[in-house]
């Protein structure tokens, strides 16, 4: 089956998981809410747009950095006069110098990801046309999120959860022993497999979230994949696309 290959990377990512309005916490890779919403944004549609086609799309997950957690202390409302801050359920306003709001705000730092995408076939040429030519401009998980390459890599590719094994690995070349790589599975990655854990992620009706099951696994793979960061990652990925064409 054909599809595409991403690269998201960028100073900072964030990827929304279950939370409250208070703490605002990250999953710690792409969910697959995320994918969807940041494919509806380079395809220009609206926020309450079903996506129906989107939600039938696969991933495979390749965590080249898994980077760091860290959190932004946010407030909201905080100097204003009391009329000017964030109103309460029922429309008031709380008392003189109760009007702040303090929340938490969670973000991933110094990861990168590499996604093979599978689906329907019409649904990923129209994803992959958006990606080149976006209507919006795509983001990792929050607007504030820019990534810092561009996030197509190729398209129509034969077989891209394959292919990622041969993809440059965006992380600092290992001097000594080598770290496994970990792959996020959408489906059983060997028929029968049961699941390693759920995730809350998958868009449903209305705005919610519904769980489903993923797979998680570690391997190496071979140190010519090894591409280092900076222009050493940008060269080898160059010489990887003028191979494929």
């Amino acid at each position: 089956m054909s599809g595409l290959i991403l690269h998201l990377s960028g100073p900072l990512q964030s990827w929304g998981s279950e939370a409250d309005f208070e703490v605002r916490t990250t999953h710690r890779w792409p969910t697959h809410s995320a994918l969807t919403g940041l494919l509806a944004c380079a395809l220009g549609r609206a926020r309450g747009h079903a996506n129906s086609d989107l939600t039938e799309l696969r991933y495979t997950i390749r965590i080249d950095r898994p980077g760091q957690r860290e959190m932004d202390f946010h407030t909201i409302g905080g100097g204003y006069p009391r009329h000017l801050t964030p109103p309460t359920a029922d429309g008031k306003f709380k008392k003189l110098g109760e009007g702040t709001i303090l929340t938490q705000r969670w973000y991933v730092t110094d990861a990168a990801f590499s996604v093979a995408v599978t689906g329907p076939a019409p649904t990923l040429r129209r994803c992959g046309i958006a990606l080149q030519y976006p209507h919006f401009a795509p983001y990792l998980g929050r607007r504030s999120c820019t990534p810092d390459t561009p996030i197509l890599v190729r398209d129509g590719v034969a077989d891209p959860v394959t292919e990622l094994d041969r993809l440059p690995l965006h992380r600092t070349a290992a001097r000594g022993p080598r770290e496994p790589v970990t792959f996020i599975y959408d489906d059983a990655p060997e028929s029968g497999a049961p699941a390693d854990t759920e995730v809350r992620d998958l868009s449903g009706p209305g705005r919610t979230l519904v769980r489903r099951q993923v797979w998680q696994r570690q391997r190496a793979l071979d140190q010519a994949v090894d591409a280092g960061r900076g222009a050493g990652w940008i060269d080898a990925l160059t010489v990887y696309r003028q191979e494929a064409a």
